[in-house]
């Protein structure tokens, strides 16, 4: 692995070198296998996503909905702060302390990851009949089994954002990802030509690839840990007191539960509840839009990448300033990537959405643009979290997340009036500002941060003179080719007009033609 020596020892004191840790070169290394593997897991995940919403009838493809909504709402609840914990501490271990201490670290962590989901998994799996509404209760003994999906995929993913991330392996955790689509792809293949497809099989072809996934994460890590056999750590340093870890992970823990009251799974079941299964399904389907693109803007995307580094530049230095630098930067940069995908839903969202779900969902692109809209401080929001979790202010995180559950009244009230999404739509919208309002007011107010808006109002600035030009349509098209021929316009367009205004500032664009080696940033 870039970055480590540790079989070569100092002459003087016969002891191992101390690898470098969350160098310019381990970052590059890591976010280059991070891409590769998240671009051919996002093809792969695009597949499914489009496949599974004509396979299924609309009623289990809601039910699917449902099933994976209440497997994210438990993987939440079960986590007890454990992956704040991880992303703070794990971190600071791999800086500072031995080898030994790291991999007693990382086991405890995975140790209560286990114990939380199996006891979470067997809970819901005595109360499941309790919780299915009156309508789906033919649905138990799948949602039953989908339970092990919770279980292995849950572990899994745990090892892969929360251990390997840190740990920068990428590589690692992206190929596994990689392998359990590919399998769940795959088999979902096979049972087409074999009969006709139901929710069962689907929840069978999830468990295969949940196995497979979690054997090759957990073999990887086992190989990977070897690494730090013969690592000393740096003298002096002793590690975080256990009560001072808890802290931050209970203050966390409550935030997450807080900010979970008014995220798209617990919305999705209120629509189920107001609005019926097959609102449920539209919803569904306009979420997992959403998350998928939410999940490949760069703040999310080299969040696994970006958080480590936003940590241990604070770690090592105790700079507000270059932690600073690295969020705004960060903050921009996902969005640049976003912009040009509002402008485009905002263009073409009605038909965006019938060419998705071939013909199955319609006239529903003002509620993709009201997702997209809530992109905008979602882009923002765990690069503001991870700000004041590494300076130790987190209790801050508890305030946001109950002030944006005023957010959920609007959803109640919108449903009420019959408004149909909108009311879910606008609770998120409002809950994501609210969240960040409060952040960035305490930092502003109480540290050196500030925030560049400049380069903010910039890239608004750009965005909004893209919109004004695109309205004006050259030719007349229709169908896939109007989708490709506007994206590739508002694209250009989008690109033309940074070039011009420059949203970033001079030292930014070098730093990242810097970290491509390539100069390729010129907006």
């Amino acid at each position: 692995m870039p970055g480590y020596t540790a079989s070569i020892c100092c002459p003087a004191t016969n002891k191992p070198h101390e690898p470098a840790m969350y160098t310019a070169t381990e970052l590059k290394y890591s976010t280059l296998h991070f891409l590769t593997g998240k671009a051919v897991s996002a093809l792969l995940t695009f597949i499914i996503l489009l496949l599974l919403v004509r396979i299924l009838s609309t009623q289990e493809y809601g039910m699917y909905v449902l099933m994976v909504a209440g497997m994210e709402l438990a993987l939440a609840i079960l986590s007890f702060g454990l992956p704040w914990l991880s992303a703070r501490y794990l971190p600071e271990y791999r800086i500072h302390s031995s080898g030994r201490l790291l991999v007693q670290f990382v086991w405890k962590i995975i140790a209560l990851f286990v114990l939380m989901l199996s006891t979470g998994a067997f809970l819901l799996f005595l109360l499941m009949q309790w919780l299915m509404p009156i309508e789906l209760i033919h649905y138990t003994p799948i949602a039953q089994l989908f339970l092990a999906v919770l279980l292995l995929e849950g572990l899994s993913r745990r090892i892969r954002e929360n251990i390997l991330a840190p740990l920068m392996q990428q590589k690692l955790a992206q190929i596994s990802l990689a392998a359990r689509n590919f399998i769940f792809l795959m088999l979902i293949g096979i049972i087409v030509f074999q009969v006709d497809i139901q929710l069962y099989h689907v929840v069978l072809a999830e468990i295969i690839a949940s196995v497979v996934g979690t054997l090759i994460v957990l073999y990887g890590l086992i190989q990977h840990l070897k690494i730090y056999r013969n690592i000393s750590g740096k003298d002096g340093w002793q590690p975080p007191q256990p009560l001072k870890m808890w802290r931050i992970a209970r203050n966390m823990y409550f935030s997450s539960l807080i900010v979970l009251t008014y995220s798209p799974q617990i919305l999705i079941f209120i629509t189920q509840r107001y609005l019926g299964i097959e609102a449920t399904a539209l919803f569904g389907f306009l979420c997992k839009i959403y998350q998928q693109i939410a999940n490949y803007l760069p703040a999310k995307l080299l969040f696994n990448l970006i958080q480590p580094k936003l940590v241990a530049s604070y770690i090592n230095s105790g700079s507000m300033k270059e932690l600073m630098r690295n969020a705004n930067l960060a903050g921009k940069f996902s969005l640049f990537v976003l912009m040009p995908v509002i402008i485009f839903t905002w263009l073409t969202g009605d038909e965006l959405i019938y060419q998705l779900s071939s013909g199955k969902f319609m006239s529903s692109g003002s509620y993709l643009l009201g997702l997209m809209l809530a992109m905008i401080p979602l882009s923002q929001h765990r690069i503001l979290t991870t700000i004041v979790v590494a300076i130790d202010k987190n209790q801050i995180v508890l305030w946001s997340g109950l002030l944006g559950v005023l957010s959920l009244p609007l959803a109640y009230f919108f449903l009420e009036m019959d408004k149909g999404l909108w009311g879910p739509i606008i609770a998120i919208i409002s809950g994501q500002i609210l969240y960040n309002i409060t952040i960035i007011a305490y930092l502003v107010r109480n540290t050196s941060y500030r925030p560049d808006t400049t380069g903010f109002f910039k890239l608004m600035l750009v965005s909004f003179s893209v919109f004004i030009i695109v309205q004006f349509p050259i030719v007349q098209l229709h169908g896939v080719i109007k989708l490709f021929v506007i994206l590739f316009t508002v694209t250009s367009f989008f690109l033309l007009s940074a070039f011009l205004i420059k949203p970033f500032k001079a030292e930014e664009r070098a730093r990242l033609n810097s970290f491509i080696n390539k100069k390729i940033f010129v907006w």
